[in-house]
């Protein structure tokens, strides 16, 4: 095969696969992200996604830093193991534990074909789940597919907390989002739910395969900001 040829079939194997439904994961990643409660500089949340083959391991740790460590030592550990193929992915194990001075809480969770085993703040359960179903940590690498896909309808079942429950986003337009790790162009995604009293925006960036940027949760009185700080 001369070269004209080579080039001719790689670009044209390269459109076959454009045109199929491929689950194309967002590529390996090291972040930090700021952490803020309202103006105040809560601590840091350091972000991992690593492959080897078809596995991924989705790491996520926060820790609270200068006075808000003196006072709580609040930290935060989230991390899932699992595989994908073709459309889909599948949580392996799951493992949250979110823990202050004064108390803590464990979530542990192991994905078998359609059933999820585990325990939460010491109870154990045991669910069938529906196909598809993944953890709190996957939804974000699912929700970054089907931006990257442009899916129509975000709409997603999430073993959590030792119950199924139902999540749905809705676009909320582009937004040029300036950081300080640089300015990204973004898109707003918002989780839908019922009432007032919980909003939680995500600002999506394109250049990171639509991994967030900034994340904004509020809830009573409170607002919690998450924003990027660097990334490799």
């Amino acid at each position: 095969m001369n070269i004209f040829k080579k080039i001719t079939f790689s670009f044209g194997a390269a459109v076959l696969l454009l045109g199929q439904s491929v689950y194309a994961m967002p590529n390996a990643l090291n972040a930090n992200y700021s952490v803020y409660k309202g103006s105040m500089n809560l601590g840091d949340m350091n972000l991992s996604l690593q492959y080897s083959g078809n596995q991924f391991h989705y790491y996520k740790n926060t820790k609270a830093k200068g006075l808000a460590a003196l006072i709580s030592n609040a930290k935060i550990i989230e991390k899932v193991d699992g595989s994908f193929s073709g459309n889909n992915i599948k949580p392996l194990t799951y493992y949250f534990l979110q823990s202050t001075r004064k108390n803590s809480r464990v979530e542990n969770t192991r994905f078998s074909g359609n059933i999820a085993q585990g325990t939460y703040k010491d109870k154990k359960f045991n669910l069938k789940l529906p196909a598809g179903t993944v953890d709190r940590a996957s939804l974000e690498l699912v929700l970054a597919n089907d931006m990257m896909s442009n899916k129509p309808r975000l709409t997603y079942n999430v073993m959590e907390r030792g119950k199924l429950k139902k999540y749905i986003f809705a676009r909320q337009g582009q937004e040029k989002l300036t950081t300080p790790n640089g300015v990204y162009m973004t898109t707003k995604v918002k989780v839908v739910r019922t009432g007032n009293k919980r909003s939680t925006m995500f600002w999506l960036a394109k250049k990171l395969d639509y991994m967030p940027v900034k994340i904004v949760h509020r809830e009573k009185n409170d607002v919690i900001t998450t924003v990027i700080k660097n990334y490799r």
